[in-house]
């Protein structure tokens, strides 16, 4: 008999009405058929339930089950990434932004990938980046976070890929991944503690466990960069308070295992975002973001960091290269 799991998918929702029937219809437009659909609204400002409610009584055949939560009082990504756990019934789970969407045949062929790796419990794919909108003429970077960019990392051990997310940060976003739920619950879900930073903390959980992440070489998420986007939002440059909340996570977790050059190192990158906040310089501009690299480059003598400075102007020569491919 083939192998055909529940897959639970969970949608993220935060004032994403705006956006939040492109995730909702691309959980309805999988081609694989056995799954059920949560989504958890973190009391949102805007008309979010409203929308989702009369889309989920409208689609709700569709799916082997529908579940619609909400609270009462923001709690921030974490949490409600754990009502969502809370609420599976599957036994897979696929999370999903409010304002991202799913590539059709995204489930299809994680479930693919598990039925040939049994022993794959975490499992991350390719991501693919828009401006604003998911016509394919708003394609910012085909290879965001692409399986491509990391495929010496996924060809490592769970031991070894612990190191490197340790040293040099997540590269994976929780869109990307699907996940068994046992684990997820064995693990006891995300670090509420760290609020919006639900990613780094329960990958290192993960991987301490002895808990590989494989890779899957197909297109399975539709990122979108936009204005309401926590981390992609066009004006500001960095979200500073995203960057307290990983620093902060950094010394309680990450600096009982680093290196004094590595803790170097790290407070040498957090300096950076407390300078330029300080000085006002958040803003999106040629003249801030220059501003950033000077920062880091400088910063990065601390160390006598010459693969930092490398990778510095590797990534900005990249996106330079993408500026012009786009003229």
């Amino acid at each position: 008999m083939e192998y055909n799991p529940l897959v639970s998918i969970g949608i993220l929702a935060y004032n994403s009405a705006k956006y939040i029937i492109d995730a909702l219809e691309s959980a309805k437009s999988q081609t694989y058929e056995n799954i059920e659909l949560i989504v958890s609204d973190d009391c949102s400002k805007d008309n979010t339930v409203k929308i989702c409610k009369k889309w989920i009584e409208e689609n709700k055949s569709r799916f082997v089950n529908t579940t619609l939560i909400t609270v009462e009082k923001n709690t921030g990504t974490s949490a409600n990434g754990n009502r969502i756990i809370a609420a599976c019934k599957g036994e897979w789970m696929r999370m999903c932004a409010g304002d991202d969407a799913l590539f059709s045949d995204s489930i299809k062929n994680f479930i693919d990938f598990v039925r040939q790796n049994p022993e794959a419990k975490c499992v991350v794919g390719n991501v693919r980046e828009y401006k604003n909108t998911f016509d394919e003429k708003n394609v910012i970077d085909a290879k965001f976070l692409h399986f491509n960019n990391n495929d010496e990392i996924l060809e490592k051990s769970a031991e070894e890929q612990f190191r490197k997310l340790l040293i040099n940060g997540n590269s994976f976003i929780p869109p990307a991944v699907f996940i068994n739920i046992r684990v997820m619950r064995e693990l006891g879900g995300y670090v509420e503690k760290y609020g919006i930073l639900e990613d780094e903390p329960f990958y290192l959980k993960l991987l301490e466990a002895g808990y590989k992440i494989y890779g899957l070489n197909k297109d399975v998420t539709k990122y979108r960069s936009s204005d309401t986007n926590v981390f992609g939002n066009s004006e500001f440059l960095f979200n500073y308070k995203h960057q307290q909340i990983r620093f902060q996570w950094l010394k309680d977790v990450c600096f009982p295992y680093y290196k004094r050059r590595e803790r170097v190192r790290a407070r040498s990158r957090f300096l950076t975002y407390w300078i330029m906040n300080k000085l006002g310089t958040r803003k999106n501009t040629p003249i801030n973001r220059k501003l950033r690299s000077f920062l880091n480059v400088c910063f990065s003598f601390l160390t006598f960091d010459i693969r930092q400075q490398y990778l510095y102007f590797k990534a900005a020569g990249y996106r330079l290269k993408l500026v012009f491919q786009n003229l």
